[in-house]
């Protein structure tokens, strides 16, 4: 049985009276392989134990935040029963309008006053997530680590990365992480719930209405620091920072967070080339340490 086939499997086991048409197999992702269903509906199936873990968190915390964000987030109404491993484990959702919101559509757009209305959706997004707290959002997300996590994970570039790595890259990544981390102000902020992966792929635009559409995976979402949404936003792949400056009349204190965002901003590669040695994926590896090598 092909993996499109064993897909489709998994997804009748549980819903047998769901009647499929049509469907086409999406295995681009790093994380998941995605299925599309009927041209309507979206399952996505973890490559990995890790993703699956995250999976089921994220299914409960979409329930959870449906009344309480104002764009549109994928509704999970189809999903593995149980602990299902890697190819049984899924999710399902209607299919959310729009296309990815690339760099290229971002400079496309000339008018002002649409460039503003659609900072303003997202300012407002990441407001209302951010402002969410633990008591009232009633899921379990991962406990927070703050800069240990950072410190961790610098060690992990360090023993991991570096050997692939040129001497001067090597050195700029020690100076950024250690002017970074030996700085308290860096680790002195309070923990908000964040997306994770607020990055062009996952922000939804409808060109025929000129807005964002909606917001997609938050199989990275958790307690974290806010500038990190801030970061995925602006840099190199992302939207440029006088784009971020818009959002603050919705986002009171959006300029404390930018100094931080641009330190996570700097790390982003070298996470994708991490993850691809941790997860043996030899693609995602070799995207991620390219400018470094």
């Amino acid at each position: 049985m092909n993996e499109l086939a064993s897909y489709i499997q998994a997804v009748h086991d549980v819903y047998p009276s769901l009647l499929i048409e049509t469907c086409n197999l999406n295995r681009q992702g790093q994380f998941n392989d995605v299925l599309v269903i009927n041209g309507e509906y979206i399952f996505r199936f973890p490559k990995t134990q890790r993703e699956v873990l995250k999976l089921d968190r994220e299914t409960r915390l979409l329930q959870h935040l449906q009344s309480r964000v104002t764009l549109s987030i994928p509704n999970p109404i189809y999903r593995s029963k149980d602990v299902a491993p890697p190819g049984r484990a899924f999710m399902g959702y209607r299919l959310l309008p729009g296309e990815p919101f690339w760099p290229g559509t971002f400079s496309s757009l000339k008018d002002e006053g649409q460039l503003q209305h659609l900072a303003t959706q997202l300012a407002l997004f990441l407001r209302q997530l951010h402002c969410i707290s633990a008591e009232e959002l009633g899921v379990k997300l991962p406990e927070f680590q703050g800069c240990a996590e950072w410190r961790e994970m610098y060690e992990r570039f360090r023993s991991k990365l570096f050997p692939f790595m040129r001497p001067d890259a090597c050195v700029w990544v020690t100076k950024h992480f250690e002017d970074f981390l030996s700085d308290e102000r860096n680790c002195s902020y309070v923990p908000a719930l964040i997306h994770g992966d607020f990055g062009p792929s996952n922000i939804l635009y409808d060109a025929q209405t000129g807005s964002i559409s909606g917001i997609l995976d938050f199989s990275s979402a958790g307690w974290g620091d806010p500038a990190l949404d801030f970061a995925a936003l602006s840099g190199p792949v992302s939207y440029p920072e006088s784009f971020l400056e818009r959002f603050s009349g919705i986002y009171p204190g959006i300029d404390t967070l930018l100094s931080r965002s641009r330190f996570y901003t700097g790390t982003f590669a070298l996470q994708e080339a991490l993850y691809g040695i941790e997860d043996n994926d030899q693609k995602a590896f070799e995207s991620g340490i390219a400018s470094y090598r």
